[in-house]
Parts: C-alpha cells; sequence; structure tokens
C-alpha cells in the first residue's frame, strides 16, 4: 500500500500548495484594493483641501495605519485558510464527481494504525488507498486555482488605479508637491497662527490668583498652556472666554486662572505646532525652600559608599556615625543661614550661597531640628521642624528554604540545606548549630564572606552517616547568621529550631493506618454513590425509553446524573492519589518491603484505569448525547453508562478488598518491624552497657530502656489489634497474635522491662547486664515469632487463593466439557439445546462471580482471564437466542466460541495459579530481582574473558582493526551464543515484570546492546568499543534492581530559584576513631541504612554482634 499512498500524499499536497496560494492571491488582492482605495481618497483630499504640515502628518499616519492594517488582514486571512491535507483532499474530491469525500476517507484509513486495532481490514484500506490514488492522479488540480469574484477583484483595482491616475493629472503641478509632502510633512508649511498672551512675565503676591488670557488668530483650535515643573512641562486647556475684551480683528479670546500662586510659574502657550516665547510670574514672598539635596557620608563599618539623593524636606534618616551634607535650594539669596536643635540644645551654623544654603550635620542619636533662613532685607523663614534619626544597626534575619520543620532524612543519609540570610549592613557568617542525641551543641561555620552581603544564600549537603543514628532518633539544629557591627559589635540570629528525624519503618507504616481507614471509607462512599447513580441512570433509561422527546425535567436529571459521576471519579482520584503517596514514602524507607510498594501501586494504577477508563469515557458519551437531544441516543447512552458503572463498581469492590488486605499486611508489617527495632536497640544498650565505666553511664542508659519498654508498649496494643483484625480472616493466626501480646504483658516481659530499668537507674552494672542480656534473649524470641506469625499467615492465603483458583479452574472446564458434548448430539432439538444452552449460561455466570471472588483478594487474576469470561457469557447468550429463533448454525457457532473462551480463561487461571505458587512474592518482583543478579554475573564472566581475548599492544598496531588471530573463531562463536541467552533471560525477566506494572521495562536499550555484541562476535570482530559496549551493560544490568526499589513515583517537578552553592569539607578523622573499635550501636545503626528486607535484617543484627564477639569466620 506504501506506493499507492505516497502517490495519494502526493497529489494532496500538491492539492494543498494550489489551496495555499489561492488563498494568499485572494486576501493580497483585497488588501491591494483596499490600500489603493485609501490611497486615492488621501490624495483627493490633500489636492482639494489647503493641508499644513499638521495636517499631512495625520495624513501620513493614516495611511501607514491602514496599510497595516490591510497586511495583517490579509495574514489573518491566510492563516485561517483551509490549509490541511484533509482540506485538500476534499477541495480536489468536488472537482471529480459526487463522491466528495472518498479522498477524505482513503487519507484517514492510511492513517489507521493496525496495532492499535483498527475497524477496517488492511486489504480494505489498501484497496480504498488505491482507488483514491488512482482517482486523485485523473484530476487536474489547476482547476483549483480558479476562485469566484477574481476578475472583479481585478477589476476594483485596476479602477483604483485608474481613478488615482485621473486625480494625479487634474492636480497637474500640485500632485508632485503633495505626494513630496505626505512622504515629509516637515517639508508642508508651518499654519500661519498668531498668538498674544496677557500678562505675560509680571510679579505677583503669594496666595494671588492670576488670570490669563490668550489671543489666537488665524486656527481655531483651543490654546494649550504648558507649566515647567520638576518632571518637565506639564500640559492643561484653556477655556472660552466670557467676553471678547481685549481680542483685536480676527482674535479668538480664551482664559485660564491660576489660582492661589505660592511658587514661582514659569510657562508658555501652545496653538498646533506654534508655541509663544517662555514667561514667568515671580512670588513675591519670604526665603523659602525649593528643595533639600543630602549627601550622606558612611562609616566604614557599613561598607556603604556615600550616597546623595534629593528630598522634599530635610528629614535625615542613616546608620549612626554618619555625616549629613545637607544642601537646602531656597527662592532667592539668603545672607545667614542657621540649624537649631532641640535636645542637644545647639545651633550650627550654615553656609549661604547663591540661592542655597549648605550644613554639615553629624548623625549621633534621635532629634529634632529646624532652619533659619535671612535675605539681605534682614526677614526672617523658619523651616521644619525635620526628625533626625539615628539607625541603629538591627540584627540579620535568616530563613530556611528547605528542609522543613520537622522532616525525614533520606535513604542516603544526606539532606539538602537551603537557607537565605539578609542584614542591613552585610552578613558575614552562615552558622549550623545542632545537637545528636543528649551530646553537646556543636557549632560548625558553613559560610564566610569577607566583606560582607546584604543578601546570602547556600546550599550545603548536609551527610548524617558519620552520627551513627538509630531508627526513631533526630537531629536538632539551627541556621545562624553573623553580621559584621564594628560599633556595637557582631550580631547573631538563630532560625527556629528544626529536626531531622531518622524514620523507622515502623513510624511509616502506622502513620499509614489511618489513612488506610480514610481511603477505604472513601472507597466505600464511592461505591454507594455508585450503586445510586446505577439505580437512577435505570429509572431515567426507562423514563426517556418510554419518551418521543426529552423534557426538560429530564434533561436536569441526566445532568445531575453526570455531575455525581464526576463527584465520583474525584473521590476515586483522592485515594489513588494518596496510594500514590504512601508507595513513594515507603519506598524512601531503609527497611523497603518492595512488594507492598508494589501492591499499592498496583492498586493506585487499577484506581486511574477506573477513573479515566470507565467513569471518563461514560461521561463523555452521555453528554454528547445530551447534546443531541435525541431519546435514542439518550436511552443508548444511559445503557452504556448503565454497564460502565455495573464495570466501575466490580473494580471498587476488588479495590476496597485489596486495600483491606494491605492494611492487614501493613499491620503484620509494623508489628515485624517494630519487635526488630526493640531488639536491634536492646542490642546497642547492651553494648553501651558493656562499655559504661562509672554508675552515672549506666543510669543515664535508662532512659533509652525506658523508650524500648514505651515500643513494647506500642506492640501489645499493635498485635491487639491485629488479633482482632486477623479473627474472621485466620483464627489460628489471630490466636497466636493474642499470645505473643500476652507475652508482653503484665505476666511476661513487662515487669523484666521495670526491673532492668531499676537497674539501670541505681547504677549496679553488673545486675543490669544480667537482666538486659535475657531481655535481649526474649525480644529475639518475640521477633522471630512475629515474623514467623506473618510469613505463615502470607503461605496460609496464597494457598487459599490457589486452591480457590483451581476449583474455579475446573468448574470452567467441567462447563467446556459439557459444552462440548452439546455440540456433539445431533438429535436434541432446538428448543432443548435453547434449554440446555440456557443452563450452562448460568453455571458460567455462577463461575464468574466465583472468580470476581477471588480477584478481591489476589492481583494474579489478570484483566485477560476476565475478557474471556466475558466473551464466553456474550457467545452463550448469543447461542441461546439463536437456538430460540430455530438458528442451528448461528447457535453451533455462538456455543463453540463459548467453549473455546471457557478453555482460555480455565488456561488462564491456571497458568496464574502456577505462577503464585511458585513466587515467592504476590508480584514475583523478588524472582526478577534474583534473575537479574545471576544475568550480571554471566555478564561479568564474559566480559572478563572479552577482555582476556583483547589483542596486545603490540598487535593492536599491526592493522588488524580488531581482527583476532587464528584459531579464535570457535571461542567467539560460543560467546555470542552466551550473550544471546544473557538476553533472552533480560527479556523474559523484563517481560514478566512489564505485565505486573513493574519498572524494568526500560532496559530495551540494554538488549539492543547486547544484539550488537552478539553480531561482532559472530563476525568474528573484538574490538575496545565491543568492551566498552559490555561494560556498559554490566553497570546497567547492577543499577536494575536499585532503579527499581528506588521508583519515583511522582512525575512532578519541583523549580526552585537558582542559589549560591556553597559547600564545607569535612574535618580530619580523629586518632582515637582510628584506635578504639566501633560500637555495637555504630554498626546497628549503619546496617539499619541498609535497604535490607525486613526478613533479614535481624540475621545482619546478629552478624554485627557476632563480629564483636570474635565468632565471625
Amino acid at each position: 500500500m506504501k506506493p499507492a499512498y505516497e502517490a495519494l500524499l502526493g497529489r494532496l499536497k500538491s492539492a494543498r500548495r494550489i489551496l495555499l496560494w489561492r488563498a494568499i492571491e485572494r486576501a493580497g488582492l483585497a488588501a491591494i484594493v483596499g490600500l489603493l482605495a485609501i490611497a486615492f481618497l488621501a490624495l483627493v483630499v490633500a489636492l482639494l483641501a489647503p493641508l499644513y504640515r499638521a495636517e499631512y502628518s495625520v495624513l501620513r499616519l493614516a495611511l501607514l495605519g491602514a496599510a497595516a492594517v490591510f497586511f495583517f488582514t490579509a495574514v489573518a486571512r491566510v492563516l485561517a485558510s483551509e490549509a490541511a491535507l484533509s482540506d485538500a483532499a476534499l477541495a480536489a474530491g468536488k472537482l471529480d464527481g459526487d463522491r466528495e469525500d472518498e479522498l477524505l476517507s482513503a487519507l484517514e484509513l492510511s492513517r489507521d494504525d493496525p496495532e492499535r486495532g483498527a475497524w477496517t481490514s488492511g486489504a480494505l484500506r489498501e484497496a480504498a488507498v488505491e482507488a483514491a490514488a488512482a482517482r486523485a492522479g485523473g484530476i487536474e488540480l489547476g482547476r483549483l486555482k480558479r476562485w469566484e469574484k477574481r476578475g472583479r477583484w481585478l477589476g476594483a483595482a485596476g479602477v483604483a488605479l485608474l481613478l488615482i491616475g485621473i486625480a494625479s493629472v487634474v492636480g497637474g503641478a500640485k500632485t508632485p508637491l503633495v505626494l513630496q509632502r505626505i512622504s515629509d510633512p516637515r517639508r508642508a508649511p508651518k499654519a500661519p497662527i498668531r498668538i498674544r498672551v496677557e500678562p505675560g512675565t509680571r510679579d505677583v503676591e503669594g496666595g494671588e490668583s492670576v488670570a490669563l488670557r490668550a489671543y489666537v488668530a488665524g486656527s481655531g483650535r483651543r490654546p494649550e498652556l504648558l507649566t515647567r515643573g520638576p518632571a518637565g512641562w506639564r500640559e492643561s486647556n484653556f477655556g472660552n472666554a466670557d467676553g471678547a475684551e481685549g481680542a483685536r480683528r480676527g482674535e479668538r479670546a480664551y482664559s485660564l486662572v491660576l489660582r492661589n500662586l505660592n511658587e514661582d510659574v514659569v510657562y508658555r502657550v501652545r496653538v498646533a505646532d506654534q508655541e509663544t516665547p517662555t514667561y514667568a510670574l515671580n512670588v513675591r514672598d519670604l526665603p523659602r525652600a525649593t528643595g533639600y539635596r543630602i549627601l550622606y557620608e558612611y562609616p566604614a563599618y557599613t561598607g556603604l559608599k556615600p550616597e546623595v539623593s534629593q528630598a522634599i524636606t530635610g528629614d535625615l534618616a542613616a546608620p549612626r556615625g554618619t555625616r549629613a551634607i545637607l544642601e537646602v535650594s531656597v527662592n532667592r539669596a539668603v545672607a545667614k543661614a542657621t540649624a537649631r536643635f532641640e535636645a542637644a540644645g545647639q545651633e550650627l551654623p550654615g553656609q549661604p550661597g547663591e540661592r542655597s544654603a549648605r550644613f554639615s550635620v553629624p548623625i549621633r542619636a534621635d532629634d529634632r531640628y529646624s532652619i533659619r533662613l535671612e535675605d539681605q532685607r534682614g526677614r526672617r523663614s523658619d523651616l521644619g521642624p525635620f526628625d533626625l534619626r539615628a539607625i541603629p544597626d538591627r540584627p540579620p534575619t535568616v530563613t530556611v528554604l528547605a528542609p522543613g520543620p520537622v522532616e525525614d532524612v533520606a535513604r542516603d543519609m544526606t539532606t539538602v540545606v537551603l537557607a537565605g540570610a539578609t542584614d542591613d549592613h552585610g552578613v558575614r557568617k552562615i552558622l549550623l548549630r545542632y545537637r545528636v542525641r543528649q551530646e553537646p551543641e556543636r557549632v560548625e561555620v558553613l559560610h564566610e564572606e569577607k566583606e560582607g552581603a546584604r543578601e546570602l544564600a547556600i546550599r550545603y549537603t548536609w551527610s548524617l552517616g558519620g552520627y551513627s543514628l538509630l531508627p526513631g532518633e533526630e537531629v536538632e539544629y539551627q541556621l545562624g547568621a553573623v553580621d559584621g557591627d564594628a560599633i556595637d559589635g557582631p550580631q547573631t540570629t538563630w532560625s527556629d529550631e528544626r529536626r531531622l528525624r531518622f524514620p523507622s519503618a515502623t513510624e511509616i507504616l502506622a502513620s499509614m493506618a489511618d489513612e488506610r481507614d480514610e481511603s477505604i471509607e472513601t472507597l466505600q462512599d464511592a461505591l454507594k454513590g455508585a450503586r445510586e447513580l446505577q439505580q437512577k441512570s435505570d429509572e431515567l433509561s426507562r423514563d426517556v425509553g418510554r419518551s418521543r422527546e426529552l423534557s426538560w425535567e429530564q434533561r436536569q436529571e441526566i445532568q445531575k446524573t453526570a455531575e455525581g459521576q464526576e463527584r465520583l471519579r474525584e473521590q476515586i482520584d483522592k485515594v489513588a492519589q494518596k496510594l500514590s503517596q504512601d508507595a513513594e514514602k515507603l519506598s524512601q524507607s531503609r527497611a523497603l518491603n518492595a512488594e507492598l510498594v508494589q501492591k499499592i501501586q498496583e492498586l493506585q494504577q487499577l484506581l486511574s484505569q477506573i477513573k479515566d477508563q470507565n467513569l471518563l469515557r461514560s461521561m463523555q458519551r452521555l453528554q454528547e448525547a445530551m447534546k443531541k437531544i435525541s431519546p435514542q441516543e439518550m436511552e443508548r447512552a444511559l445503557q452504556n453508562f448503565k454497564l460502565s458503572q455495573e464495570e466501575a463498581m466490580k473494580n471498587l469492590e476488588r479495590t476496597i478488598e485489596m486495600l483491606k488486605q494491605i492494611r492487614t499486611e501493613e499491620m503484620l508489617e509494623a508489628a515485624s518491624e517494630r519487635a526488630a527495632e526493640m531488639e536491634r536497640r536492646q542490642l546497642a544498650v547492651n553494648d553501651s552497657l558493656s562499655r559504661a565505666g562509672q554508675k552515672d553511664e549506666v543510669s543515664k542508659l535508662a532512659g533509652s530502656e525506658h523508650e524500648i519498654a514505651k515500643m513494647a508498649d506500642e506492640e501489645r496494643a499493635a498485635l491487639d489489634s491485629l488479633t482482632s483484625e486477623l479473627k474472621p480472616l485466620d483464627s489460628e493466626t489471630a490466636e497466636e497474635s493474642s499470645r505473643l501480646s500476652q507475652k508482653l504483658g503484665p505476666q511476661g516481659m513487662q515487669p523484666q522491662f521495670q526491673r532492668t530499668r531499676e537497674k539501670m537507674e541505681s547504677g549496679e552494672q553488673q545486675a543490669s547486664q544480667d537482666q538486659a542480656k535475657d531481655l535481649a534473649q526474649n525480644l529475639q524470641e518475640l521477633r522471630k515469632s512475629v515474623d514467623k506469625m506473618r510469613e505463615e499467615f502470607a503461605a496460609k492465603r496464597k494457598n487459599e487463593i490457589a486452591k480457590k483458583m483451581e476449583q474455579s479452574a475446573q468448574d470452567l472446564l467441567d462447563i467446556a466439557s459439557i459444552q462440548e458434548d452439546m455440540l456433539g448430539d445431533e438429535s436434541s432439538s432446538l428448543s432443548k439445546r435453547a434449554e440446555t444452552q440456557k443452563g450452562l449460561q448460568e453455571s458460567t455466570e455462577g463461575a464468574t462471580n466465583r472468580v470476581a471472588e477471588v480477584a478481591k483478594q489476589t492481583l494474579f487474576i489478570t484483566p485477560d482471564i476476565a475478557q474471556s469470561l466475558g466473551r464466553a457469557l456474550s457467545n452463550q447468550s448469543n447461542a441461546v437466542g439463536r437456538y430460540s429463533n430455530q438458528d442451528l448454525a448461528g447457535g453451533i457457532t455462538g456455543s463453540k466460541e463459548a467453549t473455546i473462551a471457557l478453555s482460555q480463561a480455565a488456561g488462564g487461571l491456571l497458568r496464574q495459579k502456577e505462577s503464585m505458587q511458585g513466587s515467592k512474592s504476590s508480584t514475583g518482583m523478588q524472582e526478577a530481582m534474583e534473575k537479574l543478579q545471576s544475568l550480571a554475573g554471566q555478564q561479568e564472566g564474559l566480559n572478563e574473558e572479552s577482555m582476556g581475548m583483547m589483542p596486545s599492544q603490540g598487535e593492536g598496531q599491526q592493522g588488524n582493526s580488531g581482527r583476532l588471530r587464528e584459531g579464535m573463531g570457535n571461542a567467539l562463536g560460543r560467546m555470542a551464543a552466551e550473550q544471546e541467552a544473557i538476553r533472552q533471560g533480560l527479556e523474559e525477566a523484563t517481560q514478566k515484570l512489564g505485565q505486573n506494572g513493574g519498572t524494568l521495562g526500560k532496559l530495551g536499550d540494554v538488549s539492543e546492546d547486547m544484539k550488537k555484541v552478539e553480531q561482532n562476535f559472530r563476525s568474528g570482530r573484538l574490538d575496545q568499543d565491543t568492551v566498552d559496549r559490555q561494560q556498559r551493560i554490566l553497570s546497567r544490568l547492577l543499577d536494575a534492581p536499585r532503579s527499581v526499589e528506588k521508583r519515583d513515583y511522582s512525575r512532578r517537578r519541583v523549580s526552585r530559584p537558582g542559589v549560591d552553592v556553597v559547600r564545607s569539607s569535612p574535618g580530619a578523622l580523629s586518632g582515637d576513631l582510628l584506635k578504639s573499635r566501633p560500637s555495637l550501636a555504630a554498626l546497628l545503626a549503619r546496617g539499619s541504612r541498609d535497604p535490607i528486607a525486613p526478613r533479614y535484617r535481624a540475621t545482619v543484627d546478629e552478624y554485627f554482634q557476632s563480629i564483636l564477639e570474635g565468632k565471625a569466620r
């Protein structure tokens, strides 16, 4: 189909270019005609009317504006024209016959993607495209260039040109002059305007109002008054004079009153482009200030350069120690100037100048002062009083942008501190003050500025790995800023106290408990709402089916139904987002449970599917039907809406049940994590006891023991809640949970905790060690019991689900067998066949319901099983109808299709059952991780063999170009086969995890690299590029398991403003650290930061303990 498609596409592109050129031609002609018409009118006006420079300027601007408008209008019309391939197909189709859409249909068929499931066959699309290509080849595309009214537009353009020519000829010698003035208005003469102003320049008294009169001859425009101010010339308009007094012949009188003049006024009058000379109204008044100029000479400690400012008052404000040079501008010359200070009781003489007075004012303390000016005639004028403010040095401010006030430590035990500090005269240092456990506070300098900076931002990567934090411990810290005040001494400001917590998996899981209950409650409300919407849609469907047209009330009810559906989507989206956040939070835990994270992620994907596929599509169809306002369309849309609701309710029920299971698993996981953490802390306390040398050191450990006792109480309460949760699910596990809870109660370890703490408080080291050792053994047994209970519960659930899946598969096989027997029975009548088929359909419905119940308990029931069951029920229903209508052939076809679908569903159930039983986790992730590690080991061995076979340096210089020595061909063939086996294993692992919603599907480029290595080996090439490619393959295989455990569930990106990057290097190691052996607490803290599964963490702790005891091999 490619040649035909290319031929069709080529013809359609040619048609599109013709259409685009036609649009350009049409828009261009219209713009040219309009512009010629405007030019004709402008020429006529310029020839007939006596115009001057101002009028020619307006005329030229009008022509330029019209040209711009016509140009952009033409561009807009071209852009809005029909220039797509589909438009070209329709236009070309109209040129040949009545089948106008044949070319468009062929174009759309050729764009269908077969892999996404096209609704037509490939042969039909190919035939349609070939026919359209043949038809397009016979169409004369040149006819598309023709368009209606083309001749009229050309005629209009000719007429406009003719009129312009006639006007030019009639204008005679004036025409070139007019054209020159239009192109350059400065060549035109100014309008002969005469302006006379009264009173012109004169002296006035302060507060007097002056009436200005302007007499204008030669223009009817209203004159404008221009007055000069600090910001330049300000415009105001004259009004008509009340009378014509003082006006000469041909003059018009205008007037304007300037009221309450207290300052000199410099003014002139303008009419059009004519202006009068500048006049002044001088106010006869006492000496007064017209402005203040202040020069601040700052002291050295501020680090500021001298600064000049203009002010409207004499108020002074500057840092203490500043000298202010104040220059007062006055309206006339003064003979003497004095500054008087109220609080100090002093007078400071000034330096009189030409209409100015200068003062040098030291700023030491807050005060008020006034200025006395005296003119030549001895008249005095007092200015002020003014404020004199000595600004003290303010302390710096510090803002911490990240981390938050209370934030968890990341997996790599580092945190990035983003902070900013400001100071009025410059920040010199940024400090970090922190406390770890009960240790003394420490202060570190993160950054230091030699000259100081008013604003300073830092980014500091703080490594917490050296503090040996245990889960549940925290670091308290503050950020500080220090300024450079040299007068009162440096000032330091500290931020609010913040905390960095090392959360345990127990805390994370416990924080999710209430959120999980809230999610279940939200989904239950959504399920209830979905049922109500389904019932309402049934009633509306019946009402609409009996109506010929939709009433207003029915449309309102349908609209309410759609709004209810939108609220339902919002509820589901809220839960889906919460699940995504929970999965991300759990994945950041050092005790990562990859299986639990995978389950939560798959539930989030299931909710997203309900929201986006089921509910959104049904809403869209319902809204489309409402727009058509057709009862038939609305009835069909409501039926589809009902089906979508049913599917959504099934998925919601499944999600709710799975959430309940996850809640139980999280409770078990939290109990296991808390038991392991209690044991780990007790081991650390025991190690500290063995190191204690004094009684007070032993007494201090009583607080740590008390914290472990509190955790034991929390564990006991959690086990009690777990007992209530497990009673309806597994009575044996519930009894075991109750037994373990009693073990932590008053009859168990609770008195033991009390005795141990009392011995520690009294400082009895040996007795405390004995008690603590027994307590550690009991906690170890508790941890093992909790882990065993959790693992046995998971195994029981898996076996029960596998048994149900096997029973459901056997039921489907039995139904399929009876279905086959019915097909082989040729003696039964059609009515008997219909009755039998109906019974099989009911049996299949029962089996489907049982499979649906199993699907609520496991994620191994895949969508293909549900689709097979749906096809079976549909074909069985179709067969019943065919048999009932005496259609034997149709009934047999439906029965056969139903038999095939039942067999496929049963096979899928059995395969998924075997996968679930053979997997160590419900998602198969652990097996994929082990497979990847095995493949990485095989790849590493193959890489070493390749490196050993590389030609030596001398051989490489002989021009072999990567060719191996003679006799190495067999070895390369074997290595190619090994590389192919590794690639196939990788593809199987990625395919398996890809079906379960994993993230290993991004290793496709590694598979391509493997194929290239295979090709090189088979062609006898082994060069440096091949070895480098093998190293990249190995690196990706080693990184893949870590990338799965560290998923990025959030796709949002956070943007922050840029900051100055400052890092401080760690200090040198202390010599004592190199001499002494590490404590057990440090080893346990180091091990707890590694991403170890909970079931293996206790083994790691035991290993660290054995190292200290000298038992490790």
